[in-house]
């Protein structure tokens, strides 16, 4: 997808070149630069979205929207997706059993475990470590969105928007220096290559030890764009990112709370590991009809490779502790026994395309917006688990909380055998309308259709030690489903939006994952909507924007897993629902003054049915479902060369999820937290600058990520002091 300033760059160049003598085009050429600027890396707020397909303004899109631009994760540092997700309201982060950082709630409810990552619009269902060296910005789309993306998407969305070439000569270089060793340096190099080409390269390169938990990474990503805003556009792409660090290890709770121990102390050993190569390749077209209708078709294809063996410390009984160990007691001497977390591996390809037409027609006398595409995927797993003893409570030997960090390394580590694989397809279209009934008022109607079909195999070996396969239990899935999407927009203004709609989406019992027996392959999808009441409204002669939201998102036949239907299905009893209301503030009060603010109020996350085995579940909230989360961050131009900054993000009180009913663990809690960061920037030139950063400035300890049997804590106060060019 497009960043907004290069297509408003493209088509002011191509006017100028069809139009307009040489010095002419330069003083164009320059004001459209500046336009860039203001809309991309230079700004808190945008008002358009690549996320509901196609070029749209957020204004027309009847659900809340959340950018996390480019300018917000350079002032804050943000070097991971999921750091970029902590500082948007109504996102949480569950642990996993072998330690994955994929597992994300949006509004109570899995985005990443069921496909509801993007790139540029595609899915990206693999589990990597995401960076964001090559974001333009980050968009998260709210409540049901099957319609347009197919299975998943009951809490929304969110959208990975790559950095395009555009029509200018401009390099950007930055190193940053930090605590704990940290180490990184990115180059975004984007060169003009001809009247309508360009090429865009941008690379990364990340260090840091991290107290033991240490980050060595590295990605390039380059860009070749040609066509530029005439008939036909195109552009090739190639991504790659290699990973080799070692995890943060994960705790035991302690008295169902969080360990109150140093925040960033390592107890995992130097022999974890979290391998990870992700390769792939994309290629676009865009047709431009002569009456204004716009063809858009992408096809991305890759294979992604990951390895995790990390370390979970648990609290020795006695002899090793001569008393039970509590939150009064805990001090430097009390030992901690590691616990190795089940050593995962597995390899994924993946291979995606799609088509999105759109075009503005006057049918009876009104205006349509037609949006309508086609999608198709295929994608193919192979996952191994260890075949030598090491399981989930292999012994890596034992510490003190007083000795964080020590070094230890181990004689063995896991030799993996195959364990599972899949291979799945999908085909979707869709047709979505937008009709201006009236001079204030839109409806928007949408249907879409999905055809999903994968074969599964678990394969069983006659023992954990031996190497003879005994037995493959094998299990193919085929299923359709509609979803619908409708909505009413009232713009009495051009600056305000009101709007109500409700959405539906549904998602397989495969999600990212895989089915295990027949009978979970013969469970019909799950099924969810979503109703909202929401506003969108520019202040400030639209330098300032707001939206507030009214929503109820349920899903109401959630699969169990303690009753069948005659052995062969699982059944459908399940429902659960939140509420709440969101708020995002974003843009320019002042020449000087610019604010982003993100914030959730959930106070409805609730069980409303549960299987047989869970009815003491009914009734209890949701799991991973604080009442409040959010973020704030607000800059200051003190003078031409001096900017600050500082912010907060944080939730109120959290617990890890109970099983497979979604009810909140409560013996795995974390308190409500508030961190502060801080920014300041001098710019020595005007394209040269220093920035210095401090986040977590009280240096808490808070719980990041949740699982009912351990916690991933957070990271500590953290320095970064950065020097950076443009050229």
């Amino acid at each position: 997808m497009l960043p907004l300033g290069a297509l408003m760059l493209a088509a002011s160049v191509s006017g100028w070149a069809q139009s307009n003598a040489a010095t002419g085009a330069e003083a164009t050429l320059k004001t459209v630069t500046v336009t860039e600027k203001v809309e991309g890396k230079d700004a808190l707020q945008t008002k358009k979205t690549n996320i509901g397909k196609g070029t749209q303004d957020i204004r027309d899109i009847p659900q809340s929207i959340s950018v996390v631009t480019e300018k917000l994760i350079d002032d804050r540092k943000l070097d991971t997706l999921k750091d970029a997700l902590h500082h948007t309201a109504g996102i949480t982060f569950a642990a996993t059993e072998n330690g994955t950082d994929q597992d994300i709630r949006l509004r109570g409810f899995p985005v990443a475990t069921v496909g509801d990552l993007l790139i540029d619009g595609m899915r990206d269902p693999s589990q990597y470590d995401r960076d964001t060296f090559n974001y333009d910005r980050i968009e998260i789309l709210r409540g049901s969105a099957s319609m347009l993306f197919g299975r998943g998407s009951t809490g929304g969305v969110i959208n990975q928007v790559t950095k395009q070439p555009m029509l200018l000569d401009q390099n950007d270089v930055e190193t940053t220096i930090g605590s704990r060793g940290y180490v990184r340096s990115t180059a975004d190099f984007n060169i003009r290559t001809g009247e309508e080409a360009a090429l865009r390269l941008n690379v990364m390169v990340n260090k840091a030890d991290n107290g033991g938990a240490k980050v060595d990474k590295y990605g390039i990503a380059p860009t070749y764009r040609w066509g530029i805003g005439t008939r036909d556009e195109f552009s090739v792409g190639l991504f790659h990112l290699k990973v080799d660090n070692i995890p943060q290890s994960s705790m035991r709770y302690l008295g169902g709370n969080v360990p109150n121990v140093k925040p960033g102390n390592f107890y995992g050993t130097q022999s974890d590991y979290l391998l990870g190569e992700a390769t792939y390749g994309t290629a676009q077209h865009i047709h431009r009809f002569d009456e204004g209708g716009e063809l858009r078709s992408q096809v991305r294809s890759g294979v992604f490779d990951r390895a995790q063996w990390g370390t979970n410390a648990a609290f020795a009984a006695a002899p090793l502790n001569p008393v039970t160990v509590t939150a009064a007691n805990l001090n430097p001497s009390t030992v901690l026994q590691r616990q190795g977390l089940t050593p995962r591996k597995d390899q994924f390809k993946g291979t995606y395309f799609q088509s999105d037409y759109s075009n503005e027609v006057n049918w009876l006398g009104m205006k349509h917006q037609i949006l309508t595409g086609v999608d198709a995927s295929s994608e193919r797993a192979n996952r191994y688990l260890a075949n030598n003893g090491i399981g989930a409570n292999f012994d890596k030997g034992n510490t003190t909380i007083g000795t964080p960090n020590d070094g230890r390394t181990l004689a063995v580590s896991p030799i993996y055998r195959d364990s599972s694989n899949y291979s799945a397809s999908s085909m979707g279209a869709y047709v979505q309308d937008l009709v201006q009934i009236a001079p204030d008022w839109k409806l928007l109607g949408g249907v879409r259709y999905d055809r999903f079909k994968g074969d599964f195999n678990n394969l069983v070996y006659a023992a954990t030690t031996g190497n003879t396969l005994t037995r493959t239990d094998n299990s193919q899935m085929s299923i359709g489903a509609f979803s619908y999407r409708g909505g009413v927009l009232y713009q009495p203004t051009t600056t305000s939006s009101f709007h109500f709609s409700y959405g539906t989406s549904f998602n397989t019992n495969a999600d990212t994952y895989q089915y295990t027996t027949p009978q979970t392959a013969n469970t019909p999808p799950e099924k969810s909507r979503n109703i909202e009441l929401g506003a969108k409204l520019d202040w400030l002669n639209g330098k300032l924007s707001t939206r507030a939201a009214l929503f109820r998102t349920e899903k109401y036949n959630e699969r169990t897993t303690d009753a069948d239907f005659a052995g062969t299905a699982f059944l459908l009893s399940g429902k659960r629902h939140t509420a709440g209301v969101e708020f995002d503030v974003v843009g320019r009060l002042t020449p000087q003054w610019e604010i982003y603010l993100s914030y959730a109020y959930t106070p409805i996350a609730k069980i409303d049915a549960a299987g047989t085995a869970a009815q003491a579940t009914i009734g209890q909230r949701v799991g991973l479902t604080p009442k409040h989360s959010g973020s704030a961050w607000v800059s200051y131009q003190a003078t031409p060369k001096l900017r600050v900054a500082g912010g907060i993000n944080g939730s109120s009180e959290n617990f890890a999820l109970a099983g497979t009913s979604g009810a909140a663990q409560l013996t795995a809690r974390a308190a409500g937290y508030m961190l502060a960061d801080a920014m300041m920037e001098y710019k020595f030139t005007q394209d040269t600058y220093m920035q210095v950063n401090v986040s977590n400035i009280a240096n808490k300890i808070y719980g990041d990520q949740l699982y009912p049997g351990f916690v991933i804590t957070g990271a500590p106060r953290t320095f970064k002091m950065t020097v950076g060019t443009r050229f």
